[in-house]
């Protein structure tokens, strides 16, 4: 006993010895660092706003700087720091929202933090019936003018916080009508603005989109007649016309309304010759325009187009197969020795072929002697196809050379 009180002061410093000697070796191996990490803000109750709207978003992270052993950083989670934001029963106006984050994983502690507060603004959400306006821009073709727009729903709902929505004067929509000459209807998207034609942000609107109806009515003393392509004479033999259009196909008039109104319902081209034509036409053409009235275009013409095509048809041609490709001392003989060929195309091609024009070839390349079925080839000009061969098939038969003694 006598022994042990005299050493205990010995033990106790050789006891803190190694306790300092395995804190600085832990030290070295698992060091104490600070370390910024991110800290997601959560925010709770926004389900329960009800008639309230948030003015400004929170921020969505918060800086916190961590003190703790190195070993420890590397097993945060991003769930282990978060910053939980309460927003149940807080009322309309101003608060000072304090952004304290919280740690789940020890031994790591949270050392300070950025920011500490932000201010949060609630607002009454309001919701409202507007009128829509139809704002129409552009100007109708000459002569029309445009009715009073309908506006299908006429009212729509006006939704965004007490503050936005007293700088809202009115919703409108646009329509163009520039050019028209009928009813123009259209689906327009739906804005709210200011009394001063500013749009107004923040404000949710049902529906957003709605269909306008604008109708268009024409002046008595003006009228729109189609135009109507007069011509004489007929396309050369196996030529047709296949189309016929003018540009424009509308012409407006305009007069006293008498005249206006006297005029048939519609006016004629002067008259376009078609006289043994064979390609098409394309000219511009003056108008028969009715006495007492005039055009409003200083254009006193339209351009015509008239497409002009050969007929189609067909024709029997009778042609002797010729033989390519006989080797060296071999004789060829063709059963039958000539074909029926069935052609398409063009009337006047098919009127002008010669005998060159249409060849029939059989080819007995690398054939040996013996009697062979073969298909004939057909040779055509371009345009002309061939629609059949009678027969389908040749006969052929190869056979040696005789010699002569």
């Amino acid at each position: 006993m006598h022994w042990f009180v005299n050493n205990v002061g010995l033990m106790l410093l050789a006891l803190l010895f190694a306790f300092a000697t395995w804190l600085l070796s832990t030290l070295q191996d698992d060091p104490i660092v600070e370390q910024t990490v991110p800290a997601r803000v959560n925010l709770i109750g926004l389900d329960q706003l009800g008639d309230r709207v948030l003015l400004n978003p929170l921020p969505q992270l918060v800086t916190a700087t961590l003190r703790g052993p190195q070993k420890a950083f590397q097993a945060l989670r991003p769930g282990d720091l978060t910053v939980n934001v309460d927003i149940n029963g807080l009322d309309v106006g101003a608060h000072v929202i304090t952004l304290t984050p919280s740690l789940s994983r020890s031994p790591l502690r949270i050392e300070s933090w950025s920011p500490i507060t932000t201010i949060l603004l609630i607002d009454r959400l309001v919701r409202t019936q507007m009128p829509v306006r139809v704002s129409v821009v552009g100007s109708p073709a000459l002569g029309f003018r445009a009715s009073t727009p309908a506006v299908f729903p006429q009212q729509v709902v006006v939704t965004a916080s007490q503050q936005i929505i007293t700088r809202v004067a009115g919703v409108n929509v646009t329509v163009s009508v520039d050019g028209a000459r009928s009813s123009v209807q259209q689906d327009a998207r739906v804005y709210a603005r200011t009394l001063e034609g500013d749009l107004v942000a923040g404000v949710t609107i049902a529906p957003d989109v709605v269909t306008v109806r604008i109708p268009m009515e024409q002046l008595s003393n003006y009228r729109d007649l189609p135009v109507v392509v007069k011509w004489r004479g007929q396309p050369a033999e196996g030529y047709a016309v296949t189309d016929i259009s003018v540009d424009p196909p509308i012409v407006t008039v305009f007069g006293p309304v008498d005249a206006v109104q006297a005029t048939r319902g519609y006016i004629e081209t002067m008259s376009v010759s078609l006289a043994n034509a064979r390609s098409d036409i394309d000219e511009a053409v003056g108008l028969n325009v009715p006495s007492g009235v005039s055009l409003v275009t200083e254009a006193q013409t339209v351009r015509v187009r008239i497409r002009i095509q050969p007929l189609l048809g067909s024709r029997t041609v009778t042609r002797k197969p010729k033989v390519e490709g006989l080797g060296d001392g071999l004789n060829s003989d063709i059963s039958p020795d000539s074909v029926d060929i069935v052609l398409n195309g063009p009337l006047p091609r098919l009127n002008d072929l010669t005998e060159d024009d249409v060849r029939v070839i059989v080819d007995v390349a690398g054939l040996t002697e013996g009697i062979h079925q073969m298909t004939p080839r057909v040779v055509t000009p371009e345009g002309i196809t061939a629609q059949s061969v009678l027969p389908a098939t040749v006969q052929i038969e190869i056979s040696p050379q005789k010699r002569t003694p």
